[in-house]
């Protein structure tokens, strides 16, 4: 069974781990640590991880804000990532679904979620789980770090 839980500041590591598979290459340690406390003790910010057998296998971000092309506060879910070796066992969608849950009961009028044009599985994932594909994004980085 999995546990879908806020996430709380020892989960730091394992976020980590899970964070730096899906990018491909590792994350300044200190710089992850700032912003994971940061955003830990935020309002606006709410980390959830999903756990199995005492394990981390999942994490979800939603940052809230106010948005004026909403006309009011919109959810924007930034890392979505179940570790590989349990995919396709709806741990993902549970996440999602815990982040909208919240979402609807912070007063949010959409919720919005962004992924790389070359991640196509996860595309199809956040179209079988309601999002539709309606904005294109452009990004620019202003330091390099092996993105791609």
């Amino acid at each position: 069974m999995t546990l879908i839980r806020p996430a709380i500041q020892s989960d730091e590591r394992s976020v980590y781990d899970l964070i730096t598979s899906l990018m491909g290459f590792p994350l300044d340690r200190e710089a992850f640590h700032d912003v994971f406390i940061g955003n830990l003790h935020s309002t606006s910010v709410l980390y959830c991880v999903a756990e199995s057998d005492g394990t981390i296998v999942g994490f979800g971000s939603l940052h809230i804000e106010p948005q004026l092309h909403h006309a009011g506060l919109a959810g924007e879910i930034q890392e979505l990532i179940v570790h590989e070796t349990v995919r396709s066992k709806g741990i993902g969608a549970e996440l999602v679904s815990k982040l909208e849950e919240v979402a609807k009961k912070r007063g949010c009028v959409a919720i919005e979620v962004t992924t790389r044009k070359k991640w196509v599985d996860a595309q199809r994932f956040y179209e079988r789980v309601g999002f539709k594909k309606t904005h294109v994004n452009f990004t620019k980085d202003l330091i390099t770090q092996g993105i791609s």
